[in-house]
């Protein structure tokens, strides 16, 4: 269960930091690459990532420097381990107020990988699929 523990806290810290990348997209980004493998990869739909740093990056300025704030919450986890590999999937709402005034709500499903690492666990994959 610790191993359960520790990666449901991996995300909430990814969670947590996205949303302090509208106050501080350059802080956020290099908190973000931290909680992944060098080889990490994503995919929201719309857009994929082969590297922690272009996600950090679009997580932190596309997504957080259009924001005045914003905050995501999770809910309904399932995580199943595997040795050393695990895949986690959250119900995800996020609310924000974009820099034009407008408010916004975002309903989806997080399924992602994990892997343990040296350092304890780390992303491998963000999964992202938004519910219209």
């Amino acid at each position: 269960m610790d191993d359960a523990l520790e990666i449901a806290n991996l995300k909430a810290r990814y969670c947590a930091t996205s949303d302090r990348s509208s106050q501080d997209p350059e802080g956020a980004m290099t908190e973000l690459v931290g909680y992944f493998v060098p080889d990490a990869t994503a995919d929201y739909g719309f857009v994929q990532f082969d590297s922690p740093d272009k996600l950090a990056g679009f997580m932190a300025n596309a997504i957080g420097g259009g924001s005045e704030w914003m905050i995501h919450m999770l809910g309904s986890p399932r995580i199943e381990i595997s040795g050393d590999d695990a895949a986690g999937d959250w119900t995800i709402s996020v609310h924000s107020r974009r820099r034009d005034g407008e408010t916004m709500l975002v309903v989806g499903r997080y399924s992602d990988r994990f892997r343990k690492t040296p350092d304890g666990w780390r992303i491998s994959h963000v999964g992202f699929t938004r519910y219209e």
